[in-house]
């Protein structure tokens, strides 16, 4: 079982929280689904849509913001027919789901996150590039449609998670070792919760709790309309970075300590763990509503049963995987660092199989020749 972080996953992670951007952003972007259409970034900074059935490609766009800082690490969010994303380059993107633009509008500093939609706002946060008053980090409101910002609140630390909607409140983490919530209307802070460690993961928010770990190693859950911690679970032994997921009355929280922890909705109790021999740093996803499938830096898309964490089949692809999982009708999208997409499909009982990968980098990039991974 992994209890420290890969040295290149922790020199990256070390890096991005230093004063400087990275020369080399690598990106993880997650995935979205519309119709027939699965959209995500790539290693070499563009957005693309390809068919989710075959993998080829449909559309590419490409960050417009500094050569050096090109890269996407949120995972796009759809509504209607307009898709948005945040770079590292700094710029906020509107796209039409045919790949044309639509606006773009400059932040302060790079986007890590992604953002989030609700009745015509748009929410995202980002770094400071020249902090003022100490404010290292910035979370915005937009419309949706035409671009406007409506408000803007300054945070002391980086924000780096993807905020949650819920209520008319923005609820998000910061580097500054605290989560907060403002009024989705006018961005005016509404509570503040302190915890032990910087909060990069995104929350979750589900019957009236936000849910969310720190680098402390403690997972928190908070109640959402007070800001009063309801329970914390601190049997983790390094980072949470992952968003969680909560599905039937629980939360299945991953960490950098290897381990997929499951964990009482309401009581935070230990339901189970789910051992993996690398870091946890992407979402994982219910699939067939009784597996959970589970990606790792270890190399493996690991496929258990979520009643008990039983592992069922695993599929070894050999590189790390650190985007979060996307799951629709039983196929599970990611992205992997050797600049691949894929889908794998996952059976009744828990067997993978690929069935497609795209390599972002190549002139023909569906592999149609390669030795299957499972």
């Amino acid at each position: 079982m992994a209890r420290i972080i890969v040295p290149a996953l922790l020199l990256f992670l070390l890096a991005l929280a230093g004063c400087a951007r990275i020369n080399n952003p690598e990106g993880w972007s997650g995935s979205a689904v519309q119709g027939n259409s699965l959209f995500t970034g790539t290693t070499q900074g563009e957005i693309i849509s390809l068919d989710k059935t075959n993998g080829e490609t449909i559309w590419r766009f490409g960050l417009q913001g500094e050569e050096d800082d090109r890269a996407i690490y949120g995972t796009p969010a759809i509504s209607g027919d307009s898709l948005y994303v945040g770079g590292y380059d700094g710029l906020l993107y509107s796209l039409s789901l045919d790949g044309s633009e639509k606006w773009i509008e400059r932040l302060d500093g790079p986007v890590v996150g992604g953002a989030a939609l609700f009745d015509g706002f748009l929410v995202v946060g980002s770094e400071v590039d020249d902090p003022v008053d100490g404010n290292e980090g910035m979370v915005y409101g937009f419309d949706a449609e035409t671009g406007e910002r409506q408000w803007r609140f300054p945070v002391e630390g980086k924000v780096w998670s993807t905020p949650a909607i819920s209520d008319g409140l923005v609820i998000f983490g910061s580097l500054d070792h605290r989560v907060y919530a403002l009024n989705l209307t006018d961005g005016k802070r509404v509570w503040t919760f302190d915890t032990g460690g910087a909060v990069a993961a995104s929350p979750v928010v589900a019957r009236g709790r936000v849910y969310v770990g720190s680098f402390d190693g403690v997972f928190y859950a908070i109640n959402a309309s007070s800001g009063v911690e309801e329970w914390r679970f601190d049997g983790a032994s390094n980072w949470f970075w992952a968003q969680a997921l909560v599905a039937q009355g629980i939360v299945y929280a991953p960490s950098l300590d290897g381990n997929l922890y499951a964990l009482g909705a309401t009581t935070g109790d230990l339901l189970w763990k789910l051992e993996t021999d690398g870091p946890i740093v992407g979402t994982p996803a219910i699939v067939h509503g009784d597996l959970i499938a589970v990606p790792s830096t270890d190399g493996r898309l690991i496929i258990a049963r979520l009643s008990d964490g039983t592992l069922e089949q695993s599929c070894n692809i050999d590189e790390e995987i650190r985007t979060p999982l996307f799951e629709q009708d039983g196929m599970i999208y990611f992205g992997a660092r050797d600049k691949s997409i894929r889908a794998i499909s996952i059976s009744v009982n828990g067997n993978p199989d690929e069935e497609w990968v795209h390599f972002t980098d190549r002139d023909d990039p569906v592999a149609r020749d390669r030795i299957r991974a499972c």
